[in-house]
């Protein structure tokens, strides 16, 4: 039977009103789910490809990846040798415009050699702190710094010390893009530092598609031992969790470090994603392993209301499908998945704000 566009239009409506009925107490319950405190979202990142003096720098590699073509699509960029000044401005404007009160913008630290030198030619992106704090003092109100410091650079701890003293209050490492294993006993000086300075300790966890890597054997939750043994509090970036057609997941691991250590948290981040569709089901199922969960996005990485469609009415699904905030969606979907009120409060009192 074929159908003019004014039918089909009338039977979409008609079928979002009729199963959006199943789920109308659900969706009344969610409008109590309101964050109480300010809301952070923990996981931001600021990019460049080094115009405008910002000293970004982004490998002829990484432009080349489908990721780089699509964010651009997504973000309205160009290489009009502004590039960074125009992804921030969007990025302000997001925020601007959002629920979200701060967000913890992350930098991103080079590889090293050996001797602990920056390895430029093998780095796929870098954000320099410096940038990090040139941007976080212009817009006090919306950025929490995060640094990055890739704790095999001879002079981390001094580094780490300078961090300290301009006002950073996180420190993101990245093992897979920054080839260092994080849990190598050579760095418990560098984390007990990290401690005694009460700077939150970020590590990525889980697979990595994104940029160029050295392997996901650095990305095992087990990794993060040696930064909790010397008294850091320390998130576990995407809980290590892994795309569907991975083959391998580190999240049971995740659940095991939980057990043991009452000072690790994990972020939401990319888990409202295509292609990370099933952790948040599986997270709302085991409310003790919620208690560690904290607000991210991964902005500029959309997430996608599509792939959650059993759980939301059409009403709903729609609403959020249209949604061009990207921190917005973000928020909102997984609010409208069901995850509960504290899990968007706890980055703001694990910052102590």
């Amino acid at each position: 039977m074929n159908l003019s566009r004014s039918q089909f239009l009338l039977t979409l409506a008609g079928a979002a009103v009729g199963f959006g009925t199943q789920f109308t107490s659900r969706d009344e319950e969610r409008r109590d789910t309101e964050p109480r405190g300010p809301m952070i979202d923990f996981h931001v990142h600021l990019f460049g490809v080094g115009d405008g003096g910002t000293g970004c720098l982004m490998s002829a590699e990484q432009k080349s990846r489908l990721n780089f073509r699509f964010f651009r699509r997504l973000l309205n960029l160009s290489e009009n040798g502004r590039m960074d000044q125009d992804y921030l401005d969007f990025l302000v404007a997001q925020l601007r415009s959002s629920s979200v009160q701060k967000a913890v913008l992350l930098a991103q630290d080079s590889r090293y050699d050996a001797q602990g030198r920056p390895d430029y030619e093998r780095t796929s992106f870098y954000v320099p702190n410096d940038y990090l704090f040139d941007v976080s003092k212009r817009f006090p109100s919306l950025f929490i710094p995060c640094v990055s410091i890739n704790p095999k650079r001879r002079d981390a701890i001094d580094e780490l010390n300078r961090c300290a003293e301009r006002g950073a209050r996180v420190l993101k490492i990245h093992p897979p893009i920054q080839n260092v294993d994080p849990g190598e006993a050579r760095f418990r000086p560098f984390y007990r530092r990290c401690a005694e300075t009460g700077i939150i300790v970020m590590v990525h966890t889980g697979t990595e598609h994104a940029a160029e890597i050295v392997g996901d054997n650095y990305s095992d939750p087990l990794r993060l031992v040696t930064a909790l043994e010397e008294g850091c509090t320390v998130v576990a970036a995407h809980t290590g969790t892994a795309a569907f057609f991975d083959k391998e997941s580190f999240f049971p691991h995740m659940i095991s470090m939980l057990e043991r250590f009452p000072k690790l948290y994990y972020d939401t981040s990319i888990m409202a994603s295509m292609f990370r569709w099933r952790t948040l089901p599986r997270l709302l199922e085991m409310p003790e392993v919620l208690a560690r969960a904290i607000h991210a996005s991964d902005f500029p990485f959309p997430s996608n209301a599509m792939v959650h469609w059993n759980r939301l009415s059409p009403v709903t699904m729609l609403s959020l499908a249209s949604e061009s905030n990207l921190l917005e969606r973000d928020y909102r979907l997984k609010q409208a998945i069901g995850l509960p009120r504290d899990v968007f409060e706890r980055g703001a009192r694990l910052l102590r704000l």
